[in-house]
């Protein structure tokens, strides 16, 4: 597990602890230029589209990750 902040000066009680599968989805948004597909997303992570479902879900509902026209953006370096 690996502790991410959702903004630039938070403090430990908004970090969000995260299981390595969703570290690997959270790098990989985040580390696009662009905003990235759930296919290329699955494709880079090579998870199965069920677990990347449920990941973009928490990752999103944690401030973490944003859906731009149908994309995902990161919100924050992992």
């Amino acid at each position: 597990m690996q502790s991410v902040c959702p903004t630039d000066n938070c403090n430990s009680n908004e970090c969000v602890e995260l299981t390595d599968r969703e570290l690997s989805v959270c790098t990989a948004i985040c580390g696009s230029i662009q905003p990235i597909s759930f296919t290329q997303l699955k494709r880079t992570t090579n998870l199965h589209q069920e677990v990347v479902s449920r990941v973009v879900r928490r990752l999103t509902i944690h401030g973490l990750v944003t859906k731009v026209d149908g994309k995902y953006q990161g919100k924050c370096d992992c």
